[in-house]
């Protein structure tokens, strides 16, 4: 089993990421979950991050797309750079969300992370920066995935964003189970990301 060190960088109200950051050993790698209190600090973390091994930087959906190039830039071309976006399905309820936070009381957010030896009812990790109350929540597999992502949704939960390395077919099966009582954050990539798979396939560029 190949092993890939991970890392998300997710905004937080007045975290520090210097301390708010937490760290998991799993069979496929390591996974470094970090706050920061202001986007402008995600290059300066990221570039710590990659320095210590991180491939894939997935940053939350509350951190704009505007970002990743500049997070990219200072990682190198051997570190991917993922920002969490959302389908159109999902525009009303994160427009809701985003409303509520803005007026101080947003509802729970979870992140569902992909760990091939998780106990999804175990593996649970809270963080809370007042007013934003974050639940981490690992599974196995993208079947474990939709399920949680469901009874999350059910329970009232105002936000779900998935970390990782979900499939697309995975993220299809979170979306349909959530069934629009939440947003659905996935992670995606702008094309420069995969020029140095293309070009290594057939010798040119995208």
């Amino acid at each position: 089993m190949m092993r890939i060190d991970k890392a998300l960088i997710y905004e937080a109200p007045g975290a520090d990421p210097t301390i708010d950051r937490s760290v998991l050993d799993t069979p496929d790698g390591k996974i470094t979950i970090v706050a920061v209190g202001d986007p402008i600090q995600a290059p300066a973390v990221a570039h710590e991050l990659a320095a210590h091994g991180a491939k894939l930087i997935e940053l939350c959906g509350g951190i704009s797309p505007a970002w990743r190039p500049k997070v990219s830039a200072v990682v190198g071309p051997d570190v991917q750079v993922s920002s969490v976006t959302f389908g159109i399905e999902s525009l009303q309820p994160a427009a809701a969300y985003n409303q509520a936070f803005i007026d101080g009381k947003p509802p729970l957010a979870a992140f569902i992370i992909l760990k091939t030896d998780a106990e999804p009812d175990q593996d649970r990790l809270v963080t809370v920066f007042p007013p934003l109350e974050t639940h981490f929540v690992r599974v196995p597999d993208g079947a474990s995935a939709a399920k949680v992502a469901a009874d999350l949704a059910q329970a009232g939960f105002g936000l779900i964003e998935l970390y990782g390395g979900f499939s697309t077919e995975d993220a299809t099966a979170v979306i349909e189970a959530v069934d629009g009582l939440a947003p659905v954050g996935v992670g995606s990539f702008a094309l420069d990301a995969l020029q140095p798979v293309y070009r290594a396939a057939t010798g040119r560029a995208a």
